[in-house]
């Protein structure tokens, strides 16, 4: 399977670093935006943990980044598709997911967790991470 969907151009990405954490900077004061970022992540998964599949082909690089960063969501991965669904940083995969969010609350019903990531193929994806769908 080719992952052709739902990536984002890297210099946007890098715009949209570059535009955050200026804003984090003018708004809050500070200028770590990959630790606000994961912050706020963990604040809504701790909210309703089954919301990981907001992240959608994202999650398993932002997971793989929070567990690094010390939020412990558990060992549960997909090598293939995080390798795939990351950006050249941290803070960009970070990013990406986050803009990945944003796209999905505006066209999914929440808990969807089927994705095409290839548009040739026609097969769906399904994300299931049993580390947090059973963590309730």
């Amino acid at each position: 399977m080719a992952f052709t969907e739902y990536k984002f151009d890297k210099e946007m990405l890098k715009a949209l670093v570059a535009e955050r954490a200026a804003n984090l900077r003018a708004n809050r004061g500070f200028s770590n935006l990959l630790a606000f970022g994961l912050g706020v992540v963990a604040e809504r998964l701790s909210k309703d943990a089954r919301r990981y599949r907001d992240y959608g082909p994202w999650w398993w690089s932002l997971k793989g980044i929070m567990n690094r960063n010390d939020y412990r969501l558990g060992d549960q991965s997909d090598p293939l598709i995080a390798k795939a669904y990351r950006g050249d940083s941290d803070v960009e995969t970070l990013i990406a997911a986050d803009e990945f969010r944003t796209e999905y609350l505006r066209t999914q019903m929440i808990y969807t967790n089927k994705f095409m990531l290839d548009g040739e193929s026609g097969e769906f994806w399904t994300l299931y991470d049993s580390d947090m769908e059973l963590s309730d």
